[in-house]
């Protein structure tokens, strides 16, 4: 077994012994062209956390673990517990020929990677205890987190932060433009008393760690990360942040550290945000009259998933304002809308469905007969009641056979069944397909299943007799 040990500074440990480089060798044996996604890792403890062998500490997986079981994403973890910005510059810049093979030279050099996670930065104001560096001794009454820091020193911090990310983006963008960065400034960590990068700092400069000042220095800092990222990002298309704020909430494995359920959840925000690039960049280089297919992956992720089906119903909300209807009252075409936003698709909002089915058709989007659905693809149902046209129109994001679905709407906070047929609800009259979507993806023909005969709601038995047996 190896000598494991904790550190002072570290985020977390060092591993006696532990060979990074012969690890990756043994796990990155695939051949890189078998995966669709290939991405590379670098930064802290929230980017590796030398998972399994971190089980001996109790610590679950860093978040890029969950990522690496996607099949889609061919997977390299270059990253290292503890490292402040520094250590992966030197690492990872470094022209000395010992260093190229430790961190993101080699690996971006490739060639071959469409992504790069990058994590750092959160050892530097917050981990190893830097926090004691320009936290101010507790004042009593002082409800300001700002008027507990030295913003001198605060400054200074984020200034070398924003120095090195810099360094480390322009040396991405010379080695391979292709490349796509993809950052985040963690979420709003949790001081505990006795906790040995907050807790303890807070606690020597008079500050009782669980107070709401506390968290709240917290919280300004993390918002501070987040606001000096956002504005690399802005001035270079190849650079995403990905807010995974709230996302740890309760699920903190320590003060700093997600824990599993917290790590997947910020793992498929990340995973969205990759896969949604990769679809937005297709779609710009593709012809004006398929662009809209090369979004419809992204719209399917979208509809898939409880979290981003709450993002596109807060936009709806706010479409409907002014309508004289509050969501998700009527609300299904506002909802299609923000859908189809989010993925990609420039379509103006529309809160009706039949302008929205007639927006679609106007794009290219094709009359798919009922029984011929797919995932991607638009129901719309129209109803006997006056006004002529549609009622309803929603988001398919799994089809089972010719009559039942999964779909995304208005109607339900999750994916959820419908019936082409009804069955309760109104019929659906026909289905809409983006111009050139499925047309490299053949499906087998549906399976047309008959539910007519059977009941669609439950019966009351109570009449029937009691036989006997």
């Amino acid at each position: 077994m190896r000598e494991m040990e904790k550190t002072d500074t570290a985020l977390v440990f060092n591993i006696a012994g532990y060979n990074a480089h012969h690890y990756r060798g043994l796990r990155y044996a695939a051949d890189p062209g078998e995966f669709e996604f290939k991405v590379v890792v670098e930064g802290d403890s929230w980017a590796n956390i030398l998972y399994p062998w971190s089980e001996f500490f109790g610590y679950n997986e860093a978040f890029p673990n969950f990522i690496e079981r996607d099949p889609r994403f061919y997977y390299n973890n270059v990253g290292w517990p503890g490292d402040t910005l520094e250590n992966v510059v030197e690492r990872s810049l470094s022209p000395r020929e010992t260093e190229k093979d430790k961190g993101l030279y080699v690996p971006i050099r490739s060639g071959i990677f469409d992504f790069l996670i990058f994590s750092g930065g959160g050892n530097d104001f917050l981990g190893g205890g830097e926090l004691k560096k320009f936290l101010k001794r507790y004042r009593a009454g002082v409800v300001d987190p700002w008027k507990c820091l030295d913003e001198e020193k605060v400054d200074a911090v984020y200034k070398k932060v924003r120095s090195l990310y810099l360094r480390v983006i322009k040396f991405v963008n010379d080695s391979d433009a292709q490349t796509q960065i993809f950052l985040h400034g963690y979420d709003h960590a949790r001081p505990q008393s006795g906790g040995r990068w907050l807790g303890l700092p807070f606690s020597a400069m008079g500050y009782t760690p669980e107070a709401k000042i506390c968290s709240d220095i917290c919280m300004v800092l993390v918002d501070r990360m987040y606001d000096m990222l956002a504005e690399i990002a802005s001035s270079n298309d190849s650079v995403h942040v990905v807010d995974v704020r709230g996302l740890c909430r309760n699920n903190w494995h320590d003060e700093l550290h997600p824990n599993r359920t917290a790590a997947k959840a910020i793992a498929d925000r990340f995973i969205h945000a990759m896969v949604g690039s990769h679809h937005m960049r297709l779609a710009r280089a593709a012809p004006t009259a398929t662009s809209d297919a090369a979004f419809i992956p992204t719209l399917i992720d979208l509809g898939s998933e409880r979290e981003t089906i709450a993002q596109a119903h807060a936009k709806a909300a706010e479409y409907m304002k002014g309508s004289g209807y509050t969501f998700p009252t009527k609300s299904c075409a506002a909802t299609l809308s923000a859908f189809l936003q989010m993925s990609g698709i420039q379509v103006q909002t529309e809160r009706g469905a039949e302008a929205l089915a007639t927006k679609l058709k106007k794009r290219g989007w094709a009359r798919i007969e009922v029984g011929a659905q797919k995932a991607g693809d638009v129901g719309v149902t129209i109803s006997k009641l006056p006004p002529k046209g549609a009622d309803h129109i929603y988001l398919v994001v799994q089809v089972h056979n010719s009559d039942r679905m999964t779909i995304a709407d208005n109607q339900a906070p999750d994916p959820h069944e419908r019936f082409a047929s009804g069955r309760g609800k109104t019929r659906t009259e026909y289905f809409l397909r983006a111009g050139g979507a499925h047309l490299f993806d053949p499906e087998p023909e549906l399976e047309v299943v008959d539910y007519s005969p059977f009941p669609f709601e439950d019966e009351d038995t109570n009449d029937l007799t009691r036989s006997e047996v």
